[in-house]
């Protein structure tokens, strides 16, 4: 399953409510900027929200903003780097800007580092959906088949419409099949080393019965021996 970044929804999910608030005392810079970024046109948004950020650096939104932008762009180490910087200021947006990290850390073929910010994302907002389904599809880069079935279940249940919905049930299906399999294969391979052990200690207990009755006939010898009266 790919990576989906889902980007229009996170958009629809943060700008409405965002430019609905005061903004921080939003500059013109920033709202020419992010109406162009509303209207995805993130080229033309770019110089604008950086002048916004070197005229407000207080502002988390055009952080966000910009972050995303540069995302857009095609340039994920600079998006990580602005997001990291919004996100030592962030109060309102903390799991956004941890989502957006993770995102990018993904599109580098940074597996871990996308899970691990995924996996702080979520624990500052236990109800994102999207966090869960991309933390999921990166454990599954990590081979990480249980966690990331986990996480592909948390992402049903919190998004029941979504229409990644019959994906997700398909890969879930399989997960679970693949899983039954490596279970029964290492049951199997336990049972292998069980009967291995069995054998080993029957040997060993054999040999040592073999070792006592030998030391007895010995001992037996031994003692008919001293038992004879040699003549002189």
């Amino acid at each position: 399953m790919t990576n989906r970044m889902r980007t229009a929804l996170l958009l629809a999910a943060i700008i409405l409510p965002a430019l609905a608030l005061p903004l921080q005392a939003a500059s013109a810079l920033f709202e020419k900027g992010s109406a162009l970024f509303v209207q995805n046109k993130p080229a033309e948004a770019r110089p604008l929200l950086e002048e916004a950020v070197a005229e407000d650096p207080s502002n988390e939104t055009v952080y966000l903003y910009l972050g995303i932008v540069y995302q857009q762009l095609g340039d994920p180490e600079r998006a990580i780097t602005v997001l990291k910087r919004g996100l030592n200021i962030a109060t309102l947006h903390k799991d956004l800007f941890l989502y957006n990290i993770g995102n990018n850390f993904f599109s580098r073929g940074e597996f871990t580092f996308a899970e691990e910010s995924y996996t702080a994302a979520v624990a500052a907002n236990r109800t994102m959906p999207d966090g869960y389904l991309n933390r999921a599809n990166s454990r599954m880069k990590l081979e990480k088949w249980d966690g990331a079935l986990a996480d592909y279940q948390l992402f049903l249940q919190l998004a029941p419409r979504d229409p990644q919905r019959p994906q997700v049930e398909k890969v879930v299906a399989l997960l679970q099949e693949h899983l039954g399999k490596l279970a029964a294969m290492a049951q199997a391979e336990a049972d292998r080393q069980k009967a291995l052990l069995a054998d080993v200690l029957n040997s060993l207990t054999n040999a040592s019965d073999g070792a006592l009755n030998l030391r007895v006939e010995n001992l037996q010898v031994s003692n008919s021996v001293e038992d004879v009266d040699i003549e002189d």
